[in-house]
């Protein structure tokens, strides 16, 4: 929280808690590592915005595909959230007990694209199968990916606003967590396949959409999708937070 005079924190104390809560930044860790899909360029763009129109504080671990080691790994210990869109990477034990403290104690979970293969064999098998539900299974080529809403999804909170859209590369997922949520589907023709879903691990809400090349970072329904699930997961009201 930002410093405050003994007056202003006073006040503080006589809004009701939604107020106070709301006054608090959400705060974001990013781990970012996935080169193929621009990962570092699409993240930072997104930060931009989320840290322009909403009471967020964003840091971030940037890395290469494979990476054996994150720099400025220390805010996730403080962080609400974890945003990761990185593959591969090679972590040691020592980093990587830092980030299963994270989802092992409840805290939120928001995975993009190749978080569903972002660490070594072992550690991917925990997070994408139990933490986030998913099951990936390799890709298609690149085509145009029809996507689509759940219609029995469609009152969802983390789809609110978002309608359908053309993205590029299916990911294929194998057989979900019996208690994954499917919210969004992809469709090329000849396979369709979920491309985004929601979980739930130690009583914290998890997400990740398999969707999240170059483009889908322009496009609004995509960013609004992922805002809508960061709040989503995270608890918070987006309208609150917004900035004046």
């Amino acid at each position: 929280m930002r410093n405050l005079s003994p007056f202003a924190a006073f006040l503080l104390l006589l809004l009701p808690a939604s107020a106070s809560r709301a006054a608090e930044p959400l705060k974001i860790h990013l781990i970012s590592g996935s080169g193929e899909y621009k990962s570092e360029e699409s993240l930072k763009e997104f930060s931009k915005y989320l840290e322009k129109t909403y009471f967020v504080q964003v840091t971030a671990s940037w890395a290469r595909d494979g990476a054996a080691e994150l720099e400025d790994l220390e805010p996730l210990a403080e962080a609400d959230l974890l945003l990761v869109f990185a593959r591969r990477l090679k972590l040691g034990e020592e980093q990587m007990k830092q980030i299963r403290a994270h989802w092992e104690a409840g805290k939120p979970v928001l995975g993009i694209r190749t978080a569903g293969h972002a660490f070594g064999q072992a550690d991917n098998e925990l997070f994408d199968r139990r933490v986030l539900g998913g099951n990936y299974q390799g890709h298609f080529g690149n085509e145009p990916v029809k996507v689509e809403n759940a219609a029995e999804q469609a009152q969802h909170p983390v789809l609110a606003g978002v309608g359908p859209f053309t993205s590029g590369k299916l990911y294929k997922a194998g057989e979900l967590a019996e208690d994954t949520v499917v919210l969004q589907t992809g469709d090329i023709g000849k396979a369709r396949h979920p491309v985004t879903i929601v979980h739930e691990y130690k009583g914290g809400r998890m997400f990740f959409t398999s969707l999240g090349v170059p483009s889908d970072f322009q496009d609004n329904n995509f960013r609004r999708l992922l805002t809508n699930a960061l709040f989503w997961t995270a608890g918070r009201d987006a309208a609150e937070m917004r900035r004046e």
